[in-house]
Parts: C-alpha cells; structure tokens; sequence
C-alpha cells in the first residue's frame, strides 16, 4: 500500500479533440500528476457540475478522449490513473446523436405540429424587438423565413405564450423588472408549454404509451411494455424503429424538431444514462465518476449495482461536493457522519472535495475578521495557540514560506560571505519557537517516573488535541506503542468573572483495568492543571467515579475543597500553593505523590 499523496487533476473536456488531450496528459507527467478526471462535456461550452446548460458529446467522442489519454501514457511508459466523469445524471443537451449509448436518451416530439424549438425560441427574441426593445436582437444572428416566424407566432398565440410576452414587456417598459428577469420569464413558460404541446419524450417511451393504450383496446405483443422499454434503452434508433415496426406500432416522433438553436439534441438525463455512459466509458478508464445533483446514498447505490453487474471490479469515485447543500439532502447528521464509508462499502474508492478549500478560506476569513473586532490582537494569539496545539507548520511563517531555503541559496552563491540571511537573529520567526505553554513533553517525563515506579514495561505517548475537528473542547490521551488508547481527559478551559482559569472536565476515562488505582488520572488532572495555572476544576455531568477522584485529590491536598451543585457538576477548588510546592522540585515531591508516600 502506498500511502504517499498524489494528485488526480482535473482535466476538464480534455480541451478539444485527440491531439489537445494527448498534449495535455503529456504536460501532467511531465510535472509529475500521476491522475486525471476527463469529462464527457463539449469543450467551449463546459460548465460545473452542478451548473444547468450542461451539453455532453457523444459517448464515441468521450471513449476516444480517455483512449488518447491512455494512449499518451503508454508512449511515455508511465502509468497512470484515468477517471471517466459524466455529467449525464443532470444533463439536459447533446451535441449530436451518432452514438448508440445515447440514442435511447434523445427527446423527440410525438407531435409534429409544434413549431421547432429553435424557431420559437428565436420567435421570443424577435417578439421583444418588434416591441422597440432593440437590444434583444439574437434572433438576427440566423436566417429564419417570415413563414416559419409567422407559424411560431400563431403557436405563440394558440397557447398564450403572447400574453406572457405582451405581460412581461410591460412590466419591463414600467420598471417592475429588469431586461433578464421579463427574457427568463417568457423562456421557462415557453419550455413549460412547448415540451407539453410537443409531448417531448425518448423514443423507447413514445413507443411504449401506445403500447399502453392498444393493450387497453385488446392488442397484444410480444413485448411487455416494462420489457420494450429494457429493450429500447439499450439499442439503436434504427433497431428500436425496426422492432416497433414489426410489431405494428408506427409513431410520429421528430427529434430533429427539439434541436437548439446551437443545433443540440436535447436529452432525458438521470442515473439511467449515467449508467449507460459508464458502462461504455468503463473499459476506458481505471475510475468511473457519476456527477450528482445532491448526495445520495440510495442513487449511488443503484449506479454502484449497475455498474458490478457488468463490471465487478470496477472503482468507481463520488464528488462529496459544497455545492451541496447537505441539510438539504434528508440524511440526519448521523447518515452525514457515514455517508464516506458508505459508499467504500459500495466501491467508490475515491471520494473527494471539490473546491472545498474555497468555502473553508472563507469560512476562516469571516471569523478571523468578527474576531479582530471584538477582541482585537487576543484573535490573532488564540489563533497561534491553535497552531501550536496542532503542531502545524503554520505557526512558523518563515520557514513555511521557504525562508531557509532561500538563505540556503544565498550561502551557496556567495561562499557564505553574505550578511543578510533573513533567518538570524533579527528574524520573528524564533518568537514562534518559545514554549509559552507548559509542554506535553513534561507530562511524558512524569509518566516515565509512574510506569517506572509501577513496574509496567509500556512506553506511553501523549497527545492533545481539539476533541474533533473544529472543537473548542480539547482532548488529552496516553497512548501506548502501538497508538491504542489507554486513558484520556475531555475538557476546556473557561474564564471567570475574575479572569482566572477554570478547568471544565467534560469526561475522564481510564481504559486500562490494571493501571487503575494507581493515581495515573490523578497525574493527567495535575498536568491540565498545572498547564493552564487552573483556580478550580469543573466535572460536568460527573459520575461516581468523578466524586471518588475529586475527594481523592482533595485529601492529596491538590484541591481544597469539593463540592456538588445541584446534582449536575463537581466543583473542586485547586489548592494553588500546594501545586506550587508539589512541582517544585519537581521529581522529589512528584515520586512522592507517585509512590503513595
């Protein structure tokens, strides 16, 4: 297993035909990316995934992409891996219809009386024009015949589709609405009413709503209609027309009436095609991609099963996207806790974040921002605090943005007789490099002493660090060789009125039976104490064992007095003076209180 990161970049459409992603993949290799997602969308007119307007190319064209993408590797002798994305799930274009796979997803009209959809789309814009709003004038980019805009025209009519209009304009002309509301108005109620008055459908359904009502009349096929449409959605349109034909079923169906005005197909998208675009891609690629309009386990299911059945060993990759909203997606924080692993349980072996450093800059930015406002400069040292709980490479600015590395070049191109290394004496970095907290490290020496004392021949690691990611409770663990927990505090640390610290204990375990009563939560306690120069020790919801611990460090002189409040919390009052002699000199009263004595 290679655990080394590596990169999967993102190689849009391939950028054109064959010799654009061939040049393409060359230049990744050439600085070493190693993985590359390529799409199945027209390049010039690509958009997000999760964007509307998305126009897919020809399974043909897709498979020669990742076939040229393979290709280039194999001349390089390098390997590498392909991922096969498809926008198929959301997709509502095609740019042409000459691949079998997407055949039995193209819409068609049923019927043909309906002015075609570029006519009438282009009759919209000419509608505003001849209203003296001038700056609508797309529709004088194409040569349309006063024939075919006057049959649109009429249609328009027929269907108040004119009234919409003649509504809009006015309240544009009055002010209401701006030029790109009153466009977008008339255009989703012209979609509404023309995919109705045309009965846009595939050909596989087409076929099938007659079968539907012959079968009312008494008719009968060799088909069901559950298993025309299995049918149907797995072979050409010839194929499909020749078997509807033998069966005595002859539609009217005109796909080329629902073309664009770019001159697109237009296509029924969902995970049905999704699935069909990935089994064609998938002996193209080493991952296949189904890009979704929202997470969801049961949709990734379906496609996993889908895709197994062909194909068993296929990886398949998830975009766990922040274009979601994930409240939105009806899981429960628990199913949203798991949903990773739940699609590892399905095959999706690469799960990832697209631009999701985006949302957490700004996220970060708009805290740190608040945070300068209400607390001036005290934002900027919690912060740095964070940084060196984290141990991040972030608290040393200099060195993380290469500054001895540069010093290191300035000594080599001038035999070390340069003055002006930015790493000496004058640089902030070594203020970076103060321990102004009491280190982990002096609790790691006291546990030397107890498993010392104790006879136990395990060596024990400290860690502390937020109890989870964006906690402000923080947790500190004993860990043994092999990283297995043996005892840990879950606490924070509050202020009072006064300003003085409190320890807020929120759970203490001891997982090891054996190290019990042997004071050893009693040292992690005087630690936390010690680090954070505590007044008072809080155990929120505490447990038996809590009021054991508590009298036990009270009759240890530690605290100075223990008291119960309503049942709820612990409140312990930490005999400062007796911490100060007890770690002073350190090892002689520590192996005191160690040993019992």
């Amino acid at each position: 297993i290679d655990y080394r990161p590596f990169i999967i970049a993102d190689a849009d459409t391939g950028h054109g035909g064959v010799a654009h992603v061939l040049n393409l993949i060359r230049r990744f290799v050439e600085v070493g990316v190693p993985g590359y997602h390529i799409e199945d969308q027209k390049p010039g007119v690509k958009k997000c995934g999760h964007q509307g307007g998305k126009v897919l190319v020809g399974q043909d064209e897709q498979n020669k992409r990742l076939n040229a993408a393979r290709f280039q590797l194999d001349v390089m002798k390098v390997p590498g891996i392909i991922v096969a994305r498809t926008d198929a799930e959301a997709a509502t274009l095609i740019e042409g219809r000459g691949d079998e796979s997407d055949q039995p997803f193209i819409l068609g009209a049923t019927n043909g009386k309906v002015p075609t959809y570029k006519v009438a789309t282009l009759a919209i814009l000419k509608a505003f024009y001849q209203k003296g709003i001038e700056t609508i004038n797309g529709h004088l980019l194409y040569r349309i015949s006063d024939d075919a805009y006057d049959y649109a025209f009429a249609w328009m009519a027929q269907v108040g589709l004119d009234i919409c209009i003649a509504d809009n304009i006015a309240e544009f002309n009055e002010g209401v609405i701006n030029i790109d509301v009153a466009i977008n108005n008339v255009s989703n109620k012209f979609i509404e009413l023309w995919q109705i008055d045309a009965g846009l459908k595939t050909f596989g359904k087409a076929v099938a709503d007659v079968m539907k009502f012959n079968l009312d009349e008494g008719s009968e096929y060799e088909f069901t209609v559950a298993q025309w449409l299995t049918y149907a959605s797995s072979v050409s349109f010839q194929e499909a027309r020749e078997k509807a034909r033998h069966m005595g079923v002859n539609i009217i169906w005109d796909c080329e009436l629902s073309k664009t005005p770019e001159g697109y197909y237009q296509v029924e998208g969902g995970i049905d095609y999704a699935i069909a675009k990935s089994l064609a891609a998938a002996p193209f690629a080493d991952l296949i991609w189904m890009e979704t309009k929202t997470a969801n386990l049961a949709d990734a299911k379906v496609f996993a099963k889908a895709i197994h059945a062909k194909y068993p060993d296929q990886m398949l990759a998830y975009n766990l996207s922040p274009s979601f909203s994930w409240d939105t997606t009806g899981m429960s924080e628990a199913e949203m806790q798991v949903f990773p692993e739940e699609l590892g349980k399905l095959g999706y072996v690469f799960n990832f974040i697209t631009y999701g450093g985006h949302q957490v800059d700004g996220l970060a930015g708009e805290e740190f921002a608040t945070a300068l406002m209400e607390d001036g400069m005290l934002a900027l040292a919690r912060l740095q605090r964070k940084f060196r709980l984290l141990n991040s490479p972030y608290k040393t600015p200099q060195s993380h943005v290469g500054g001895p590395r540069i010093d290191a070049a300035l000594m080599a191109t001038t035999g070390r007789t340069a003055t002006t290394k930015a790493m000496g004496k004058g640089s902030t970095q070594f203020q970076h490099l103060v321990q102004t907290e009491v280190p982990i490290s002096l609790l790691n020496n006291w546990l030397g002493l107890w498993t010392g004392h104790n006879q136990i021949s395990l060596m024990l690691q400290v860690s502390l660090r937020p109890h989870h990611s964006g906690s402000d409770l923080l947790e500190l663990n004993v860990l043994d060789e092999d990283n297995n927990k043996i005892a840990d505090v879950i606490f924070d640390t509050i202020k009072d009125r006064r300003g003085r610290n409190i320890l807020s204990i929120r759970d203490i375990n001891n997982y090891e039976k054996t190290f019990r009563k042997k004071r050893l939560m009693t040292l992690l306690q005087l630690f936390l104490i010690h680090r954070y120069e505590a007044v008072a020790t809080h155990y929120l919801s505490p447990t038996d064992d809590n009021q054991k611990q508590a009298e036990g460090m009270k009759s240890l002189t530690i605290y100075e007095q223990v008291n119960t409040e309503i049942g709820d919390i612990i409140v312990a009052t930490v005999n400062t003076d007796h911490i100060k002699d007890l770690l002073n000199p350190i090892n002689e009263a520590l192996m005191k209180l160690i040993s019992k004595t």
